[in-house]
C-alpha cells in the first residue's frame, strides 16, 4: 500500500521557539508514489506577532514589512494542519519544525500533531559513511540541481527531491519504513 508523505519546512525568526522565536513562513509538498505533487503544494506567509531581527533576515530574506499584512498563525496552522492530516510528514531536521508546530497548536488552542515523520538526515546518516549531512551538501552530493534558498517552498522542494534520492539509495520507499517516529510533542 503506498503512502502519502508531505515534505515541510518552515522559516522562522530564529532557531529557539521556547524563546519567544515564531514560524513566518510554511511550506508542504506532497509525495505519493515516488512522485513529488507539486501541483498539490501548501504554502503560507504567516505574520509572526513578533519582529524578525536583522540578522535572521540575512538569511531567508523576509523582513517585517514583507508578513506584517499577512494572516497569523491562528488563522494558517489550522489550514496547514487539516492539509497535512495524517500523513507522515518529512523534513531535513524536522524535529525542529515539529517544535515550532507544537508552540503553534498551543498558541492557537489546537491539539499538537501527533503525525509520524522522518528526518532526512537520519536516512543520509543511514546512507552515507560521512557528511556533509546538511541539505546543500547533500543535494549536491544526490546530483539534485535544484538548491536550498532558506525559503520554505524552495527548501521543501530540495528536501522531497533529496528524500526520494535517498530512499531510492537505501533500497525504495518501501524500505525507510524503519526511520519512521511517532511525534508526542
Amino acid at each position: 500500500m503506498k503512502k502519502l508523505y508531505v515534505v515541510v519546512d518552515t522559516e522562522t525568526t530564529g532557531s529557539k521557539p521556547l524563546e519567544g522565536d515564531r514560524i513566518l513562513e510554511i511550506a508542504a509538498i506532497p509525495v505519493y508514489g515516488g512522485k513529488i505533487m507539486h501541483n498539490l503544494t501548501f504554502q503560507a506567509l504567516v505574520n509572526p506577532l513578533v519582529v524578525i531581527p536583522a540578522q535572521i533576515t540575512g538569511i531567508h530574506g523576509l523582513r517585517n514589512e514583507d508578513v506584517s499584512e499577512e494572516p497569523p498563525m491562528a488563522e494558517v496552522f489550522p489550514k496547514f494542519k487539516d492539509y497535512i492530516g495524517t500523513s507522515v510528514l518529512v523534513g531535513h531536521n524536522i524535529v525542529n519544525d515539529m517544535t515550532f508546530f507544537d508552540i503553534a497548536s498551543k498558541e492557537t488552542g489546537l491539539m499538537p500533531l501527533s503525525n509520524n515523520y522522518i528526518d532526512t538526515i537520519e536516512l543520509a546518516r543511514e546512507a552515507f559513511e560521512d557528511g556533509p549531512f546538511n541539505l546543500y551538501g547533500l543535494a549536491r552530493r544526490l546530483r539534485i540541481r535544484d538548491v536550498p534558498t532558506h525559503r520554505a517552498m524552495d527548501d521543501a522542494r530540495v528536501t522531497a527531491k533529496v528524500f526520494l534520492a535517498l530512499a531510492r539509495y537505501l533500497g525504495g520507499l518501501s524500505e525507510v519504513g524503519k526511520f519512521v517516529k511517532k511525534w508526542r510533542g
